[in-house]
Order: C-alpha cells, then structure tokens, then sequence
C-alpha cells in the first residue's frame, strides 16, 4: 500500500511540473524505476515482468520514433516506460485513464488557452518569489524550480489556432496510472 501511495504522489508531483513548467525530470523517472524495482522485491508488482519489458520495449521505439518527428515530448516518453512497468496486465484502464486525462486536458487547452496561459504564468511568477525565500520542501518537490531560471520558462504566443497549442501529456499519462492504481486496491 506503501509503494502504491508513493507512486500516486509522484504521479501528482509529475504532473504538476509537467502543467506549470512543460518539463518531466529524470529524477521522477527514475524514482518511478526505483519504485518499480522495489515493489519487484516485495512482490507487489512485476508478476508479468517479461510481457511488461516486452511492451515497454515496442512502445519505446513507436514514442521515440513520434519524439523524432516532434509529435510527442521527450519527458512523456521518458515517463511511458516506467508507467508501462507497473501496469503490467492492466492495459485497458491504463488507456482509458490516459485517454479520458488527456481529452479532459485537451478540451480545457483548446477552450480556456487563453485563461491557462495566464493562471500558469501566475503560477510560475509566485513559484519564483517562493524560489527567492529558499522554502525547501516545495524547492524538493518540484525539482523543476532548480533547473529553470526565470529567462528559460518559453513564452507561449497565444496563437489563434487551439490544434497548435502545446499540451502537458504527462498529466494523462498520470491519470491512467493513477486509475491502475485505484484499480489494484479495488482488487
């Protein structure tokens, strides 16, 4: 249970810096694989290990094929494969939470851009001023505070049309694994 909560509140710390700042971190990755590893060890997960590795390494080279052409980032597909690792057999409600994350996503991009640009630049703006005051647990938990300055955070043009809006996938990923998850305590 544990283990289960970890990986929820990593989710949610993923998907919060993938909203405020566009960015995944290989430190989450990484914690995810960790996770994953000990969850392996305590018998939580990886009943199906080789079936998992087996999809984790075909969806790989689809999303870095996508990466290549500029149609998915490079921190979603970083943050499919641990993702992928702990589904293991539960696909359906993976894509399911995925799909219904990112269409909820999707629709509040195209419909309130302009509203979102805003909120997050506030957001960003007060991040900033708590950046400068050294709060260290909020510094630790969105890691992204350490790497980006001020002058790197892109100024998103607020175009006209919605389809050219660049969109935080990694919060529908999120959501299908935290469906997974809510699945498995069902159980």
């Amino acid at each position: 249970m544990i283990i289960w909560g970890l990986f929820v509140f990593l989710l949610i710390i993923i998907s919060l810096n993938d909203f405020i700042f566009f960015r995944i971190e290989n430190e989450y990755v990484l914690t995810l694989l960790i996770l994953y590893g000990i969850s392996c060890f305590f018998n939580v997960s990886g009943s199906n290990f080789i079936q998992a590795c087996t999809v984790v390494i075909a969806v790989s080279i689809v999303t870095f094929l996508l990466n290549h052409f500029n149609l998915i980032g490079g921190g979603d597909v970083k943050l499919l494969i641990p993702l992928l690792l702990f589904v293991e057999n539960d696909w359906w409600n993976f894509i399911l939470g995925t799909s219904v994350g990112g269409i909820i996503i999707s629709f509040f991009y195209i419909f309130l851009r302009k509203r979102i640009f805003y909120f997050r630049h506030k957001i960003i703006s007060i991040l900033f001023q708590i950046k400068k005051k050294k709060i260290r647990l909020l510094r630790f938990i969105l890691l992204s505070l350490y790497k980006i300055s001020e002058r790197s955070i892109k100024s998103e043009k607020l175009d006209n049309d919605p389809w050219r809006q660049e969109i935080p996938y990694g919060v529908a990923l999120s959501c299908g694994g935290i469906l997974v998850v809510l699945n498995m305590i069902v159980r």
